[in-house]
């Protein structure tokens, strides 16, 4: 063992670094790798930065350096247009000052002899002439302009100030109007129910309601547009308003059922059940299919005591459609009214078959039964 154990640390002293003094270094310490190379990486780095930011001040301070705004390509330009820009021509009041250039004048040729000699002969007959003439009159004197008028020294001179030259008429910029196409009255009125409609449903009922009675002012028989306006007002309880549209809607064209049927029972509401008869009885030609109309009608007649007229309004209403129990019912009554008591029972005992119907109805009919046997 101890062989081994001196092999062992022969080996561990060969591999163990060396200190300065030539002793193996304790085992706690162990050598780091040089520097160099972290170094090397760093200065590398420091370089690249430096020469970005060189280039980096370099293209600020070329983008901030003035620069002319004009080429020399445009100056020239410049200079060949005012070059090729032709001359003014002159005003007409100029032109007319200044006289057209006439012929030059033609150089005085000097005379000849001959023609020397002819002007000494007529000069020397021409001085004892004129010395045989009497003495010309003295020249008038001057005539010299008067002097200007002296102006009191609290008058101020005018000064005639030159005329302003007239403004230059701007052209007016043409005007546009929206014509908006006006169809005809019934087109319009659609328009408006339409919007009416639209709005409704959106919540804003005010509005609707301008826009239904806009349609009843361009068309007046527009029946979708009355119809919506009675049913607000009635909605609304304003039940005088509605009669009047209802009156008027009639008035123009008595064959609405519905119209009658509405203004019947705004009647009744009042008392007036003769005024509401009234108001069916102008509908009943174009109320053959409608079985509430009938039924309304027969119950009116029914209450005026006229019960064998109000037994053919419930017939002619269980005709169009048998199951209403409240005709069956109202049938009955008339019929028992008139003394015609199987016919009477018969009907009560139908309006319990006829469909759905309240207690206080079912009852009333099973007592008329057991009344009627």
């Amino acid at each position: 063992m101890s062989i081994i154990n001196k092999m062992l640390q022969e080996l561990d002293r060969r591999q163990a670094p060396v200190g300065a003094n030539g002793a193996a270094p304790p085992l706690y310490v162990r050598t780091v790798a040089p520097a160099n190379e972290r170094r090397l990486w760093f200065w590398g780095a420091l370089v690249v930065l430096a020469v970005a930011a060189i280039a980096w001040g370099g293209w600020l301070a070329y983008q901030l350096s003035p620069r002319r705004i004009a080429t020399d390509l445009a100056f020239k330009a410049a200079d060949e247009a005012r070059t090729r820009a032709p001359t003014p021509a002159p005003t007409p009041a100029v032109a007319a000052a200044v006289p057209p250039p006439g012929p030059a004048p033609a150089p005085a040729e000097a005379p000849s002899a001959p023609q020397i000699e002819m002007l000494r002969l007529a000069e020397s007959i021409a001085t004892p002439i004129l010395e045989s003439q009497p003495a010309a009159a003295p020249p008038a004197p001057a005539i010299k302009p008067p002097p200007p008028a002296k102006l009191p020294p609290s008058a101020k001179p005018v000064v005639a100030l030159p005329e302003k030259p007239a403004p230059a008429k701007t052209l007016e910029k043409p005007r546009f109007e929206r014509l908006e196409r006006v169809g005809p009255p019934a087109e319009r009125a659609e328009n408006e129910f339409r919007s009416g409609a639209a709005v409704l449903k959106l919540g804003r009922s005010a509005e609707a309601e301008m826009h239904f009675a806009k349609a009843l002012e361009f068309d007046s028989r527009h029946r979708g547009a009355r119809q919506a306006l009675i049913a607000m007002q009635i909605e609304r309880g304003q039940l005088e308003a509605a009669r009047k549209l209802l009156q008027e809607g009639l008035a123009l064209d008595p064959a609405q059922p519905d119209f009658a049927i509405a203004l019947a029972r705004i009647l009744v509401e009042r008392k007036d059940l003769p005024g509401a008869l009234a108001a069916l009885e102008g509908s009943a030609p174009a109320a053959g299919e409608v079985p509430e109309f009938h039924v309304l009608r027969g119950t009116l007649l029914q209450r005026l005591g006229r019960h064998a007229e109000a037994a053919e309004a419930y017939q002619t209403a269980l005709q169009a459609r048998a199951s209403i129990p409240q005709a069956w019912v109202g049938l009955g009554i008339s019929l028992e009214a008139l003394q015609r008591r199987p016919e009477a029972a018969d009907a009560f005992r139908r309006a319990l078959l006829a469909g759905p119907i309240s207690i206080e109805v079912k009852t009333f009919a099973e007592q008329r039964i057991r009344a009627l046997r």
